[in-house]
């Protein structure tokens, strides 16, 4: 391929497939407009692959004008000893110019077959059956208001839970959305450790209630709005990311936003279809890998062994957990995190087609799998960069070398990453392990119980992907960047 991509056919060949993608992009979204199937998402995948198409369009001509202007063979060997060192000079100019292109190409290139692959999946998701929500059954509404005044407080600090306020409050609210807005309602906000939250003139707050022959009935005060509060966390946290990593920080964010949109707009939704939950997280997870990967650094060796390492990595995760869930006798129904709602997908799952319907037991598995990918993404990306470092400063470096000393940068990484996830999982289960230890359990009974063996197979599944990518990646480092031993 080295001498291939200065040949003119194939940027020619590069030019033709970006104008077929371009028009096939365009004819899509044009579809979709006169359709009126303006959906978002979509519209705005369809809109990247274009612009991408016509990204490749663009490094196909600048490449073909720069091969263009090169002096040919027989004009540089018959030139003066001057004009052939221009001549060489302006060549090797021009291949590094090409080799740049090139390698951003691949990168378009790559980022265009994921953005179809993206339409494909996400077209599958949503052929999903709607999951009835509550407020389609009972017809519920949910609206912003505003605290109008506080008309009357009854309510005291509770010493036994830290002075927390405990009682009620009656206020009157002005509807701020929708079409009762402007409408005033007088209110009771409750109080107790468990919510609610003391009111201010002023504060934003949401309200629910339902309609009867379109009159507001059974109007209830829900919370505190956090809307704003939350978005400006958000925004604060895009900026410190923006300013302390600049273009690279950039990148990681537009990385991090596709992470959730597959999430949320086609592995929930596969999940839910009944699609087969390890699988399918698997595929997610090495889908964001190669596209993370590909905006962060483009197409190299270095990226190529972070995406195999990163996913081997998970796959170990996947089987680890798998036998360690058999050998404990645990799985997602025994998730004491979120058994609130295990009850809630049971009945979901009852409404649905045994053969075709929400598997539970698997989402333990699937959990640690989407908990380990951060990690393991961190690890293999470091390995790789500091393996294509070692023979960028010492190119003599033989494959035994090379993967001695990846070994021992892995190594040092295993201790922190591995805490990292231990320590992760210890607080999120924080209050639940307090309350055990409160009731002063055995060490036999402690051994014994479901919560114990889901924490540790969580925690311990996660560290052995991390603890392998290491490996992996240094192998798959070592066969890509390194050199093969000189025979004597």
């Amino acid at each position: 391929m080295r001498e291939v991509k200065y040949k003119k056919p194939l940027w020619y060949s590069i030019l033709g497939a970006g104008v077929l993608i371009f028009l096939a992009a365009a004819a899509l979204l044009l579809h979709r407009i006169i359709a009126g199937t303006t959906a978002v998402i979509p519209f705005a995948v369809l809109l990247a692959a274009s612009a991408g198409a016509g990204y490749l369009i663009y490094l196909a001509l600048h490449s073909l004008r720069q091969l263009k202007a090169l002096p040919d063979n027989e004009r540089v060997l018959t030139a003066t000893k001057s004009k052939r060192e221009q001549a060489i000079l302006a060549l090797s100019e021009t291949k590094h110019g090409v080799d740049r292109h090139f390698s951003k190409t691949l990168s378009a290139v790559i980022l265009i077959i994921c953005a179809f692959l993206f339409l494909w999946a996400y077209g599958r998701a949503q052929q999903t059956e709607s999951i009835p929500q509550s407020t389609v059954i009972t017809g519920i509404r949910y609206e912003k208001a505003t605290v109008i005044s506080i008309d009357d407080s009854r309510y005291q600090g509770q010493q036994d839970v830290e002075d927390v306020p405990v009682g009620s409050q009656t206020v009157t609210v002005e509807i701020t959305s929708g079409e009762f807005e402007g409408k005033q309602y007088q209110l009771v906000n409750n109080l107790s450790y468990l919510y609610g939250t003391v009111l201010k003139e002023g504060d934003p707050v949401t309200v629910s209630f339902s309609l009867t022959d379109g009159e507001v009935e059974s109007l209830i005060l829900q919370d505190y709005d956090r809307t704003s509060p939350l978005l400006l966390i958000v925004l604060a946290f895009l900026v410190i990311t923006v300013l302390v990593g600049g273009k690279v920080g950039a990148k990681s964010l537009l990385g991090l936003g596709l992470t959730i949109l597959c999430v949320f707009s086609i592995l929930i939704p596969l999940l839910l279809g009944g699609s087969p939950t390890i699988p399918t997280i698997l595929a997610t997870c090495a889908f964001v890998t190669v596209v993370e990967f590909v905006i962060l650094g483009g197409v190299n060796r270095k990226t190529v062994c972070a995406i195999l390492g990163t996913i081997s990595g998970v796959a170990f995760a996947a089987l680890f957990g798998q036998i360690a869930c058999k050998l404990t006798r645990v799985n997602g129904f025994q998730m004491y995190v979120a058994e609130p709602s295990i009850e809630a997908l049971l009945q979901i799952k009852q409404g649905q087609d045994p053969f075709s319907s929400l598997q539970i037991g698997d989402l333990l598995v699937g959990g640690i799998l989407i908990a380990a990918l951060g990690a393991v993404n961190d690890v293999a990306m470091s390995i790789s960069s500091s393996m294509n470092e070692l023979m960028a400063v010492n190119p003599n470096l033989t494959r035994k070398e090379l993967f001695k000393s990846g070994m021992n940068i892995g190594r040092d990484m295993v201790g922190t990453m591995t805490n990292t996830l231990i320590l992760a999982l210890v607080g999120s289960g924080l209050v639940l392990m307090i309350y055990l230890s409160s009731l002063e359990p055995s060490f036999t009974q402690l051994m014994s119980t479901a919560f114990l063996s889901v924490e540790m197979v969580q925690a311990l599944a996660s560290s052995v992907g991390v603890i392998l990518a290491v490996p992996m990646s240094v192998l798959i480092g070592m066969i890509l960047f390194g050199r093969k031993q000189q025979k004597a």
